[in-house]
């Protein structure tokens, strides 16, 4: 029997009917991802609803917290002495500010300064200091205070161009009673009082800069005013040389006028040449603390140094250099028996309004 012929209509048909095989495959497929979608979705919706209920029972959890107020006293005094640093430099009381050569536009910065302000400024700034010691000694007990003594106390004749209104050996003599006016404040309510001190570059009786201290107005006052101390709980140390170093149970402070540190001009102002001169004097033998001035700035570097600054405050020199504005203060440092340096704070010296 002969083979049957495949027709066209068999052909259609057949074509037809693959056509509908890949039209249902497709839709299986495209079912396929759809629930494989809604899958995933409805994992990720489970997971956001356990998240939920684990952050409702952490949030739960904390709606029954209740205060623990700490009882109402002071903290607990520490039994562990302190020896307090009350830094003084850069008082240059002669020199004179015209305050037009250093105002801002604004008005909000500026600075005038005269041998009556000088005062002022020393009466301020002392006040302020006992007041900071008897705020501290609620803390912790303090019997001895140093007074730093870092020199240019006066502005002398080093440079032409400086205003001043005393000569160099009138400028000492107020100098010597500003800083004796401090001193024995200081000395009639603490019982153990050092003046520690170190020139300045300024009060030299020299042109050039001299490293021999005997040349300087402010080391004649610091030996003529120890020669004529009557206070006995007043102990002075004057500096043989460029360092003078104090002992303070055992914690060793470097003093230092501050002018064997540059500043150049640099990045980060004063700390890198601090930091590298730290170190080189260190290599000899190591200090806890370096405490100097000159350069007008507050600032300290815990476990490193502490710079003072200045009475006279922003003048055309500071302003030529681009130095910082601060206003002008001076320094008091805590060390603890115990603990090291615990405080360095800024003595704000100008007279409230």
């Amino acid at each position: 029997m002969a083979a049957r012929k495949t027709t066209l209509t068999d052909r259609i048909v057949a074509e037809a009917s693959h056509a509908k095989g890949v039209a249902a495959d497709a839709e299986i497929a495209r079912l396929r991802g759809e629930l494989a979608a809604l899958k995933s979705k409805y994992r990720h919706a489970l997971e956001s609803l356990d998240a939920a209920h684990q952050r409702a029972d952490v949030l739960a959890g904390l709606t029954n917290i209740k205060p623990r107020r700490p009882e109402p006293r002071l903290p607990h005094r520490s039994t562990s002495p302190v020896t307090a640093i009350l830094v003084c430099s850069d008082w240059h009381v002669e020199e004179y500010v015209d305050g037009e050569t250093v105002a801002t536009p604004s008005g909000t910065r500026t600075n005038h300064y005269t041998t009556a302000i000088a005062e002022a400024r020393v009466a301020e700034m002392t006040r302020r200091a006992l007041a900071l010691l008897e705020h501290e000694s609620q803390l912790a007990p303090i019997h001895h205070v140093v007074v730093a003594a870092l020199g240019d106390f006066l502005t002398g004749d080093i440079h032409d161009d400086v205003p001043t209104q005393l000569a160099p050996l009138a400028a000492t003599r107020f100098a010597g009673e500003l800083l004796s006016g401090v001193i024995n404040a200081v000395s009639d309510r603490y019982r153990e009082v050092t003046v520690a001190t170190c020139v300045g570059n300024h009060g030299r009786t020299t042109k050039k800069p001299t490293l021999n201290n005997h040349l300087s107005y402010e080391q004649n006052l610091y030996l003529t005013l120890a020669a004529a101390n009557r206070r006995k709980n007043v102990r002075w140390q004057v500096a043989a040389g460029y360092h003078n170093w104090i002992d303070i149970d055992g914690f060793k402070v470097r003093l230092h006028h501050g002018e064997a540190i540059k500043s150049n001009g640099g990045v980060g102002g004063i700390s890198i040449s601090a930091n590298k001169s730290i170190a080189q004097w260190n290599r000899m033998e190591a200090a806890g603390l370096d405490i100097f001035g000159h350069h007008h700035q507050f600032g300290w570097s815990y476990g490193r140094y502490v710079s003072n600054g200045s009475l006279i405050g922003w003048n055309a020199f500071a302003n030529f250099i681009r130095a910082e504005w601060q206003p002008p203060s001076q320094s008091l440092v805590l060390v603890d028996r115990a603990r090291g340096v615990t405080k360095a704070m800024p003595v704000f010296c100008e007279v409230s309004k």
